[in-house]
């Protein structure tokens, strides 16, 4: 097994966390109460933008090929301006841990994007055939990135139900 190989379905498993943690950010962003028409606008476009992360990875992963590599650039780039422009309308209500949690993932995708984009420049542009994946590979790219995305999305929850007063309110569930 090369390491060309057992890397291979990283881009694709990111863009999975990066697709949640960016549409939990979006979601949030649109229930809140308090949210303006600017955070909740922001806060549908990156749903949108999350649900088609999702859709690549399982695009790419399925197909064993990068997928559309300029429009997936051009998602990663705009998901990290999202995020940070979330940051800036409702930085109370908005989880750092998600924000930057979904940037590393997002700079994985962006950075294969922009090495495949410059490989396919440099070659003559020969059909690829789809490459092996290495399970182990997957498997710890799926582990690695269920450490980021878990932490990350359970503090997206808390930072969106935050009071003005610094709490989070406890839900109780009496009578299940």
């Amino acid at each position: 097994m090369t390491a060309a190989t057992f890397v291979r379905s990283w881009p694709s498993v990111s863009a999975w966390g990066a697709g949640l943690i960016v549409a939990a950010l979006g979601a949030g962003a649109v229930v809140r109460a308090d949210s303006g028409a600017a955070a909740r606008g922001l806060g549908i476009g990156m749903v949108v933008l999350g649900l088609a992360g999702l859709a690549w990875g399982a695009a790419a992963l399925s197909t064993g090929r990068f997928v559309l590599p300029r429009a997936t650039l051009a998602g990663v780039l705009l998901a990290l301006v999202a995020t940070t422009g979330l940051m800036f309308l409702a930085p109370a209500h908005t989880s750092i841990i998600g924000v930057a949690a979904a940037s590393v993932l997002l700079v994985v995708v962006g950075a294969t994007a922009a090495t495949h984009l410059r490989r396919l420049r440099r070659d003559s542009g020969a059909p690829r055939t789809a490459q092996p994946m290495s399970v182990i590979g997957l498997l710890v790219a799926a582990a690695v990135v269920a450490v980021l995305v878990t932490p990350a999305l359970g503090a997206t929850q808390d930072a969106v139900l935050l009071r003005d007063d610094g709490t989070v309110p406890v839900i109780s569930h009496e009578g299940h």
